[in-house]
């Protein structure tokens, strides 16, 4: 380059880069990047490398008008056929750093960093890019006390929703979700929301993820509070959630994860860039705990987990309440003194029966505070069923005198795994009835939590969907949405809940996000909300930019719903694209036929996909 750059140091080196410092005739620092020697002769890497070059001109608009995301130079350097990146110079220390040196952060600084680097990732995602290599260790704090800032883009690449495509295949172990490590696949704004709560995943416990790869074949990934206990019951589920091996079943996007974590993406970025100031906080949402409107069968719920050896069945679309009304029962039976277990079953590998069942029986085990005892009570001689049995009653059931609530979310997980689905389905109903006659199976109580009606044929007789009792969690009642507004100090009249109602039915999700906007937002009128609520602009574009990535995702289910789109009479849909798209909330099932849940939907989807 003619001296315009003068190497001074080497900064690191990973899997594919590797970086220096560097200085430009001013005198200024910067931090140039390119790739290791050693892969060089890697095929096709080269032909990678010059495409993300072509992209690094959306990649410097992006950082210029966000301040944690690490400025990058619209200039591209060359050394022969190698494009070199020119990136600032940040003086600081990484979170990987931070971590080693100071232990695990608080919940509160842990999420002022994920929520600045979600702003930096937000920004790239809507430039159709995706950053793909977040952990702790590409994200530097600032010594000026500027805040977290997101670095090393150089396997940022292009993604198209829903679209199979070809992508340089590099991961880091812990933090790489499935989908990156093939070579060909589709990868999304989810590729990034693993990584980003793999990385909070390590700032609260100070322990790397389990890698995927390593998790498909049957690890278990410990829950975050098995190693900090102090973090709250909310933060956990949405690390979890995030960290799911199945992308369609993660949050689709920054936003939806920020949201299960009780923050939102920043309005201002004067508002947080500064994390020495002890004021400073996370811009959070309300929490919807905080904000609960009981249903009738809640309490009937309480007083049915006190039964001995009972199954209560709690079923609803996504973001009805279900999550929140098992939690709240397990609360209700710990304060009675009863020992409780949540369990998604997103967190466990469904592929093989076998490994499915031990990493079952571990993750009870951890939730009760026991140790694993499989090598003790799993024989190699006996049937996978026989030995989760055993394990119960030999371990887990007579290690605690008190009661056990087994909560088991996410049941759908294993609809579409017929070998484990029947036999799992079926030890939950043999343990159902086995407490009628059994003093010690009569300990157990399950909750069993889904989505969909259960499109698996079960043997009447094992199936666990027909007995216990049943609790269906249904759209609130106009009352229902006036004292939920009142949480918010909204004095709603009947006239603007009815119209409300008319666009969002009584969903209690899509409800408590324009009740928390319009009391945030007192220039804001429910005229206007209702206006821009199906468009891009309306409060509601990342909760519908979600399902329509989930509808992209699956053709079928998109043509499927293409055809409710067309007419004002209820369509009969084929039995599983009905089941799907049920438990998407996206339909209102009358008899065996549907019609689109709410009007949200029919004028959103009318607009996007026709």
């Amino acid at each position: 380059q003619k001296g315009k750059y003068t190497i001074e140091t080497q900064l690191g080196e990973g899997g594919l880069g590797i970086t220096y410092l560097a200085r430009t005739k001013k005198g200024d620092r910067i931090v140039i990047k390119t790739i290791v020697n050693h892969v060089l002769r890697q095929d096709n890497l080269l032909e990678y490398w010059k495409i993300f070059a072509n992209e690094a001109v959306k990649l410097a608009q992006c950082s210029r008008g966000n301040p944690h995301l690490v400025r990058l130079s619209e200039e591209i350097i060359r050394e022969g056929e190698l494009p070199c990146l020119i990136m600032e110079y940040i003086e600081g220390e990484t979170l990987s750093d931070i971590v080693n040196r100071q232990g695990v952060l608080s919940e509160e600084k842990a999420l002022l960093y994920i929520q600045q680097i979600g702003s930096a990732l937000w920004d790239i995602h809507q430039q159709g890019l995706l950053h793909r290599d977040v952990k702790p260790n590409n994200i530097m704090v600032g010594h000026d006390g500027s805040g977290a800032v997101l670095i090393d883009l150089g396997i940022a690449t292009r993604f198209v929703p829903g679209v199979t495509q070809s992508h340089l295949c590099a991961v880091t172990p812990g933090y790489s979700p499935l989908e990156q490590y093939q070579f060909r696949g589709q990868q999304g704004p989810y590729t990034d929301v693993y990584a980003l709560a793999a990385t909070l995943y390590v700032l609260l416990t100070g322990n790397e993820p389990v890698p995927a790869d390593e998790r498909a074949e049957g690890a278990v990934l410990p829950a975050p509070n098995y190693f900090n206990p102090q973090i709250s019951d909310r933060i956990n589920r949405a690390i979890i959630h995030g960290m799911n091996l199945v992308a369609t079943d993660r949050p689709q996007s920054i936003p939806e994860f920020l949201t299960l974590l009780g923050i939102e993406l920043p309005t201002n970025n004067s508002n947080y860039n500064s994390t020495n100031n002890s004021n400073i906080q996370p811009q959070t949402t309300a929490k919807v705990e905080d904000f609960y409107i009981e249903r009738p069968q809640d309490a009937e719920c309480y007083q049915k987990i006190l039964q001995p050896g009972q199954l209560i069945r709690i079923k609803a679309p996504k973001l009805m309440g279900k999550t929140l009304l098992s939690h709240r029962i397990i609360d209700y039976a710990k304060s009675r003194g009863y020992g409780t277990v949540y369990l998604n079953l997103n967190q466990l590998p469904c592929h093989e029966l076998d490994v499915f069942l031990q990493s079952f029986c571990v993750r009870v085990g951890d939730n009760l505070g026991l140790s694993d005892q499989l090598d003790k009570y799993w024989s190699k001689r006996l049937y996978s069923k026989v030995n989760c049995q055993r394990y119960f009653e030999q371990y887990l059931l007579t290690s605690l005198s008190s009661p056990i609530v087994l909560c088991l979310d996410e049941v759908d997980r294993v609809f579409p795994h017929p070998e484990v689905a029947g036999e799992f389905l079926g030890l939950l109903r043999t343990w159902h009835e086995d407490a009628k006659n059994n003093q010690l199976w009569n300990k157990l109580r399950l909750i069993v939590v889904y989505s969909t009606e259960v499109y698996i044929e079960l043997d009447i007789n094992q199936s666990p969907f027909n007995v216990g009792e049943a609790v269906e969690l249904s759209d609130f009642y106009l009352d229902k949405v006036q004292s939920l507004a009142g949480r918010y100090g909204l004095n709603l009249s009947i006239k603007s809940a009815q119209k409300l109602m008319g666009m969002v039915g009584g969903h209690p999700y899509l409800l408590t996000l324009a009740f928390s906007t319009l009391s945030k937002n007192t220039n804001m009128t429910m005229e206007h909300l209702l206006e821009t609520a199906p468009t891009e602009s309306g409060i509601y574009r990342h909760h519908l930019r979600e399902l329509l990535n989930n509808l992209i995702l699956h053709p079928n289910l998109l043509e499927a719903f293409k055809k409710l789109l067309t007419t004002t009479k209820a369509v009969r849909l084929e039995p599983k694209a009905t089941y799907l798209l049920e438990s998407l909330g996206l339909v209102r099932v009358i008899g065996n036929d549907c019609i689109p849940r709410y009007n949200l939907y029919r004028e959103y989807f009318s607009n996007r996909i026709f």
